[in-house]
This record gives C-alpha cells, structure tokens and sequence, in this order.
C-alpha cells in the first residue's frame, strides 16, 4: 500500500494533476498533512510526456488500479529502486530574460542523493539544440518566446523523473544608437553630413530624418543634407533610428547647435567685349553664379556715372560714350542669399569713328620683277595718317611697307594685295584692304635623288625631294634612259634583265594652276649580278643564280642545271657561278 501511494504521488505530480498542499507520504502510508510546503507541478503534459502513468482502467485487468512499471521486483524483494520523488523546489531560472542576455538555472532541491541530473533549455516548449548547460545566452530570434528549463532526474532502475521551471517570456533587447557627429556649416547652401558610431550591439540598420525646428524635412533621409532657403533662421537637426532583430528601436539626434544663416552666392567679376568705338555694341560675359537660380541685374556706367536704361546684357555705345570708359555692374540675389554687386573693369576710352575710309586699289602688271603701286584714296576727317602693308595670300610680305612693291620669284603662284590703315587722334584706326592681284604660279620642284644596292634581286627607292606643297607626284622607273613597262612606284627591285644597264627614275610634278615639270635622277652604275642569293618563293633559284647549294645532311653540295640531281634539289642557297658555289664551301656531286 505504501508503495502504490508513492507512485500515485508521483504520477499526480509528473501528469500536473490540480493538487491542493502537497501530499507526503509517512512511513504506515497516511499522509502527513498539509503542513509541509507544497510542491508544484512536476511534469506539465502538454510540454513534456509523464515519466509514470497509471493504466487505462477500460483495460482488461485494469481494474482501476495503478499497473506497478516493474511487476517483476516485489514489495521489499532485493533490487527494486525506489520511484524517483518529486523535487521539493522546482527548478528556477535567474537573471534578465532579454535578448542578449545569459540566464541561469538551477536544478531544484531534491530528497536524493544518488539521482543524476541532466538539463535542457527549451523554447515554445521544444528543446533548444545543444542547450543543455547551466547558462543559456538569449539572441534575437528568442524575442517574445517562452524560456524554461527542463531537468530530468535520473537512478538506475527506476523510471527518470522531469521537472520543468517556471516559464519566462524574453523581452526584446536593449539597442543603443552609437554616438553621433554633424559636420558642416549652418548657412544656407551649405551641405551638413552625420556620422554614426557603431551601434551597441553592431549590425543595426540606421535610417536617418534631417529636420527643420523640429519637423521632418520631406525627402531628407541620406547621411547628408544641402541647406536651403527654407533653413534660413531654423535649427537643423539630424535623427538616427536603429533598428535590429530581436531589440527595441533605438533613436538618437544631434545638430541644431545654431541657427541656418544667410548664404553667400558665388560670383565671377563680368567681361566686356566689343570694340570701344561709337556705334559699336559691347556685349557681356558675367561667368558662373552658384548656387543655380541666381537673379541678375545689369547696370552700364559710363565714367562710373549710370547710363540711363542701359540695363540689359549689351549696350551699343553712343556719341555721348566718345572719349568716356565704360563699365558693367551685374547683382545676383537669391532667396536666402544675401545679394551682391560686381563691376567689370572699365573698357579703354571710347573712340570716334572716321567718315570716310576708301578701299585702296592697286595698279601694274601681275609678274614677277614687275612693280605693284597702290592708290589709298581719300581718308576723311583729314588729316589721316595713311600707312601701308603688302600682303603675299593675306599674309604681311616683310618689309613691304610702302606704296609700291616689286613682286619677287616667292610672289610666284600667290595672290597679292595691300592693306592701308588710316589713324587720327581720338578716332579708332581702319584699316582697308585693296582686291588680291594673281600672281603666275612658278612651281617649285627637287631633283629625285635614288637609294640601294645596283645588284640584280637588290630593291631601288627614290627620294622625290620637296616640291611645292599640294603637288600630285608621279613616278617612272627608266632602264638605260628608257621607260620600264609598269613601274611606276617609289621602289623598284632589280630583275636579270637589268644587268649590265644603268638604271634612273624620273618624278613629274603637277597641280592645278601650275606648269607641269618633269626632273631625272642621276643614274645608277651599270647593274651588276651577285655572287649568291635565297631561293624564290617556290624553293627554286632565279635564272640569274641556277646553280643550287644543298646542304643536306651536313655535305654540301652544289647542283649545276642539267646534273643528275638538279631538277629533284630543293637548295638552301642559289649561287651565279660555280665557283661562287664553292667559295661558299659547297662540292661538286659524285655522280
């Protein structure tokens, strides 16, 4: 009876039956009574399976009475093991259930000496893999999970005993932004960047919101941020929020220290171009303004003094502009820029400009040793000071500063015609320029000069000197002074019918305009045949070198036409002579 008390004690506990104070079991088998401290739950069945249960009394021989697991040890027989008691305090878990944080559990009081123990951390009620220490490190994916520690008491022969601990829910971890530093100046264009230390743990994701007295900035979210306008008089500040499995977001802001100033636009002192002369109009180039957008305003001074309605980009200069300086005063502003004026620097003093300046024209005859004069005509308000230029195809001729010039053999093929500037005090100078005069072309030409050997197989090239430039040049190759069919090149290789003859080559110049001209080399020596030569392209020898050098296996012979190999010889070398042959170290054949 004793005995069947103790494993219903046991089976009650390990299947959580409800229970009021815990029931002891005293030595005659009645219960001790309720003064004992009560015992939780051993086993809770929907996490873990009872260790011990009773049999189904709807078995046949149920009965309703509790099946002993070991029928085969007696009451008091030797070798039956006691059932392992319920702990009197249930495992527990200590510290912090928070995402990275350790726990620790403990395994219960027991009333047994000789149990052994064996642990396991579960989550959700299912067994953590490799959890089955003492400690039991939280990580993210165990955020809003149930944690409790499973232990399961153990003696040889009887049936192990599990006792779970209270379940704790883990909470999400603790993140912390890493500190953060804005750089940049607060004024308006300017660009303000932050930068994040390493969030606590690292490996968050941050997203940032720059902000203007407080209110998100739309479309502000990169690590920089371009001041503008809208800044002006506001405190911008920059918000990081961290974000990480298993933690709590996390925020942190910086900047606002000062409040956005005034900007300052970006400018380029403007130009003026354009003649100072009456009449003229000067134009202006005021460069780059930054930031894009910047307004601009135009102001013409004359004298420093402003020129009334003189606001646009250019300004055509009038008789009131004669012998004043001219300036430009361009403004820029730009909301949320303080504004501001730059003035170009002053033209020189405007000048009048002459009432009659004639197009000079030249008299003469158009040849080279003749003499060319000029007529300027009548340059009014007089008295204008005349002065002249020869031009050779728009070019100054040196020294050609008079009325006449005298053409030369370099004014051959070019136009000639003449440039006559008038100057007066408090006038701008002109110059004029007469209508070119042709010159007949003489064109200019080089004797041909030739390079290379005069050996039959050895290549000639000509060299056609310098012509004049534009010249089409043309090419004859000429044996003895008589053309050579077909060559035409810039070189030409000597073939068998060349021996004994002189070889030259004659280049023709023409263009367009000029006198076609015809020069002709200095001519070779008489062309002479060399003592050996490579075979052709076909392994054979040329008909000028027959005589074929075989070297065979290291005996050299040579092969004459007509010999008993000749025909079957592929040569390394074709030789003039025979001796030629065995001056190169060849022999005659045996047979």
């Amino acid at each position: 009876m004793r005995k069947l008390l103790g494993v219903l004690l046991t089976a009650g506990l390990v299947l959580g039956l409800p229970a009021g104070p815990a029931l002891a079991v005293g030595e005659d088998g009645s219960g001790v009574g309720a003064e004992q401290a009560p015992v939780a739950a051993v086993a809770d069945a929907p996490v873990g399976a009872p260790l011990t249960a009773p049999s189904d009394p709807a078995e046949p021989g149920a009965g309703g009475e509790f099946t002993d697991p070991n029928p085969e040890a007696g009451e008091g027989e030797p070798g039956a093991a006691e059932p392992i008691a319920a702990p009197t305090q249930l495992p527990a878990i200590a510290g912090t259930a928070r995402v990275g944080q350790t726990i620790l559990g403990t395994r219960g009081e027991w009333n047994a000496e000789d149990l052994e123990f064996a642990l396991q951390w579960q989550i959700d009620g299912v067994d953590a893999a490799g959890a089955t220490g003492e400690s039991f490190s939280l990580l993210p994916e165990h955020a809003g999970a149930s944690v409790r520690l499973a232990v399961t008491a153990s003696r040889s022969g009887a049936e192990p005993l599990t006792a779970y601990s209270e379940p704790v829910l883990v909470e999400p971890g603790t993140l912390s932004v890493g500190a953060l530093r804005v750089a940049g100046a607060t004024v308006v264009g300017q660009k303000l960047s932050v930068t994040a230390g390493e969030s606590s743990p690292s490996g968050a994701t941050l997203q940032f919101q720059w902000k203007r007295a407080g209110v998100a900035i739309a479309g502000a979210t990169g690590t920089s941020y371009t001041l503008t306008a809208k800044d002006l008089g506001t405190r911008v500040t920059v918000t990081a929020t961290a974000t990480l499995a298993g933690y709590t977001t996390a925020a942190a802001t910086a900047g606002g220290g000062t409040a956005v100033t005034a900007g300052a636009l970006t400018t380029a002192t403007p130009k003026i171009s354009g003649s100072a002369v009456v009449g003229s109009t000067l134009k202006s180039s005021v460069g780059s303004w930054k930031p894009s957008g910047v307004a601009l305003k135009y102001q013409w001074k004359r004298n420093g003094s402003v020129i009334a309605k003189a606001t646009g980009a250019s300004y055509k200069l009038t008789t009131a502009d004669a012998g004043k300086k001219i300036t430009l005063s361009v403004t820029g502003s730009l909301a949320g820029y303080t504004g501001r004026t730059v003035t170009s620097a002053a033209t020189g003093t405007v000048l009048r400009t002459l009432s009659a300046t004639p197009t000079p024209k030249i008299s003469g005859t158009s040849k080279v040793g003749s003499k060319l004069t000029v007529s300027a005509g009548a340059w009014k308000p007089a008295k204008v000071s005349l002065s002249y230029q020869w031009l050779r195809g728009g070019r100054a001729i040196s020294g050609a500063t008079k009325s006449s010039y005298t053409l030369t053999k370099a004014d051959g093929g070019a136009k000639i015609s003449v440039r006559v500037t008038g100057k007066k005090s408090g006038y701008v100078s002109v110059s004029k320029t007469s209508g070119a005069r042709s010159i007949p072309k003489v064109l200019r030409t080089a004797t041909p000069t030739i390079s290379g050997s005069a050996l039959v197989g050895s290549t000639l090239t000509v060299k056609r000197g310098t012509w004049t430039s534009g010249t089409k040049l043309s090419t004859q190759w000429l044996r003895n002074g008589a053309v050579i069919r077909g060559k035409t090149g810039t070189s030409y290789t000597l073939g068998s019918a060349d021996r004994g003859a002189k070889i030259s080559v004659r280049v023709t110049g023409s263009k367009s305009g000029y006198s076609t001209a015809s020069k002709v080399s200095r001519a070779t020596g008489a062309v002479k045949t060399p003592s050996r030569t490579s075979p052709n392209a076909s392994w054979n020898c040329p008909a000028w070198a027959p005589i074929k050098g075989n070297q065979g296996r290291g005996d050299w012979i040579y092969h004459v036409p007509g010999s008993t190999y000749f025909s079957r010889t592929i040569p390394e070398e074709c030789f003039s002579t025979v001796a030629a042959a065995q001056a190169a170290g060849y022999r005659a054949p045996r047979r």
